[in-house]
């Protein structure tokens, strides 16, 4: 049996609202003991004894939207890279979308999968499985079977489920499951050909847009299939106030609605492409100041549940073109804590909330059992 110990722990807990010093004892994997004050004599019988001294100590992050490359791309990131990268970060737990090569639309994958994980080390591996074959949209993947080999959720990966029936067949079969439905809100019709945030900038640079109003369409069309099917429905990456707006009216009326976003949504605006760099093409794009202004309010309010990094590994050749052209996404692993800090240092949140944000509240979601510093917990 490995225990370690630690003391003189600035011991930061959201599940608890705690911020105090402390002690934390981990035994094989799990805390078997942690509170304020100092640790009893006995439980430093047989420990490795760490002296934290003053250091903080909180819940392992768990990013629960991560695009891996492997299988199918490891040129540009395989699966050891990636568990030890967002590690390094601080995040304990990834939950990785379906959209790799081949699609994760099987139980096989899955086992597959989380077997390679665990023999890798670093940060945990779980897996979202994908709603329709082949990302397609259109028939049903295997749900149940995935399920029961450990899918976390149901997602179509970075796209939209367009076709209403389908989508609520979707719901249907995640509610009897009790898995929740990760959707990525976006009118594919309307947004089919666009290259920026529709607007006076767009216009001004002469890119294409992509109207803003194409997240909210989705989400008001879905909060409908939830009163239908009784569905928990998680909106992924939001990044505009009429979808917030949209959330926060669901929320009021009891619907098992939550919603993430990333750090490109409370950073940046629409302005960081005006040199037409490639770096911030994103899906979905960068939106307007407004846009920014609101998620930060609702990242405080509660009416965004957790801050995802949305991470994204892109070949540099596909960067390397004119923006129209280029291929969105950039990682996001390695600085998800770091710029969530941003927004505690900056007035926008308290520490115990930006840590609910990144541990307890995609914990809470996706039913990880994990985000807490208390006994039976992963350490």
């Amino acid at each position: 049996m490995t225990r370690t110990l630690f003391t003189n722990a600035r011991l930061l807990d959201p599940a608890q609202a705690l911020d105090a010093p402390g002690y934390l004892l981990a035994e094989d994997g799990l805390i078997t003991a942690a509170g304020a004050g100092s640790a009893d004599t006995t439980l430093r019988k047989d420990a490795e004894i760490i002296d934290c001294k003053g250091a903080c100590l909180a819940p392992g992050l768990v990013d629960m939207r991560v695009q891996s490359a492997d299988p199918g791309a490891e040129h540009l990131e395989d699966l050891h890279t990636l568990l030890h990268a967002a590690a390094s970060g601080g995040i304990s737990t990834i939950v990785a979308l379906p959209n790799a090569k081949p699609v994760i639309d099987d139980a096989s994958m899955i086992d597959s999968l989380s077997l390679r994980a665990t023999r890798i080390g670093g940060a945990r591996l779980r897996l979202y499985g994908a709603a329709t074959r082949k990302l397609r949209g259109k028939a049903m993947a295997e749900l149940g079977l995935m399920a029961e080999a450990g899918a976390v959720g149901f997602s179509n990966g970075n796209r939209c489920i367009m076709d209403s029936l389908v989508m609520r067949r979707l719901l249907a079969y995640s509610a009897m499951l009790d898995r929740p439905f990760i959707q990525h809100c976006e009118d594919h019709d309307l947004t089919a050909a666009g290259e920026m945030n529709e607007g006076e900038t767009s216009t001004r640079l002469g890119l294409i847009g992509a109207p803003a109003e194409a997240e909210a369409i989705i989400i008001d069309r879905d909060l409908h299939l939830i009163r239908m099917t009784g569905a928990r429905y998680h909106a992924a990456h939001i990044s505009t106030r009429a979808a917030i707006e949209s959330i926060r009216r669901a929320k009021a009326e009891g619907l098992p609605v939550t919603a993430d976003t990333a750090p490109p949504y409370f950073m940046l605006n629409e302005m960081a492409v005006s040199t037409y760099d490639t770096a911030f093409k994103l899906s979905p794009p960068l939106r307007s100041e407004d846009d920014r202004q609101a998620v930060i309010a609702a990242l405080a309010d509660g009416t965004i549940d957790a801050i995802a990094s949305d991470h994204v590994p892109v070949d540099g050749d596909a960067k390397a073109q004119p923006f129209g052209p280029s291929q969105p996404g950039a990682s996001g692993v390695d600085t998800l804590l770091a710029l969530t800090l941003s927004l505690v240092h900056q007035g926008h949140l308290e520490l115990l909330r930006a840590l609910e944000l990144l541990s307890l509240a995609p914990s809470t979601i996706l039913d990880l059992g994990g985000g807490a510093l208390i006994p039976g917990t992963a350490a």
